[in-house]
């Protein structure tokens, strides 16, 4: 565990060296934040958790194609507690000043939510429901596919569910003052099978340059879940971030 923490540690050092090279360039193509967070007691309690996360958008005309991705590892008394990735992709184009159209790519590996994976991909329209300096707030609809893959399959032998979808979401960002700014996101994935919702609350504020601190708090339901496992997942977490 402890190479594995140096190994995450030098990764988020050189990733954020990397984008301080890119803020630096004269064309600045991508835009958004590293974050990484760590924590570790020792004593009669041994837990530590490395938790990494990043987004970064890019606009060019009439496009803008966003990128994000986080990773969690925890261990407590020399056993693994959590490991957790997600990853998503997301293209627009706008075909007038608030509204445009979607598509989105996602894959959830949670080693213990009882699936092996659960990937979606889906497309629609969007519309910016608000647009200010200060306030940005979009919303989207659209169909889609879900594949989730059971860890232990049933006796009648499902070990892999494929369904259509809907795709609902909302993305609500406050910038309230020049330090600190407040995103809620929220998206809501039903299908016939299932229903996955994913709502993540977050503050951010300045405290040097591109470097400030972010506290979020991130609850996903699964409506159906395998044997032996909770529907809802929690995780409060507070990180360094770096903006480029």
């Amino acid at each position: 565990m402890k190479y594995l923490n140096s190994t995450l540690v030098a990764f988020a050092t050189t990733v954020a060296a990397n984008a301080v090279f890119a803020q630096d360039a004269a064309t600045k193509l991508w835009k958004g934040d590293v974050e990484f967070g760590y924590y570790q007691q020792e004593g009669n309690t041994e837990e530590s958790s490395v938790i990494g996360k990043t987004n970064a958008k890019r606009s060019s005309g009439k496009w803008t194609y966003d990128i994000s991705a986080e990773g969690q590892n925890s261990e407590a008394s020399g056993v693994r507690a959590a490991e957790r990735y997600f990853l998503s992709n997301r293209l627009a184009y706008d075909f007038s000043e608030f509204n445009y159209t979607f598509g989105y790519a996602s894959a959830d590996k949670d080693r213990f939510s009882g699936f092996v994976y659960q990937a979606t991909v889906a497309g629609g329209y969007g519309r910016r429901l608000l647009k200010s300096d200060r306030f940005t707030w979009d919303a989207e609809v659209g169909p889609g596919a879900r594949v989730s893959e059971f860890e232990n399959p049933s006796d009648a032998g499902d070990g892999q569910i494929t369904e259509a979808i809907l795709r609902v979401s909302t993305d609500f960002s406050w910038e309230f003052s020049e330090t600190a700014t407040f995103e809620q996101k929220l998206a809501v994935e039903s299908g016939d099978q299932n229903t996955v919702s994913r709502s993540v609350t977050s503050l951010k504020t300045k405290i040097v340059g591109g470097l400030g601190l972010k506290i979020s708090y991130t609850m996903e339901y699964n409506e159906v879940v395998p044997n032996d496992t909770v529907h809802l997942d929690r995780v409060t977490s507070v990180t360094l971030v770096y903006n480029y």
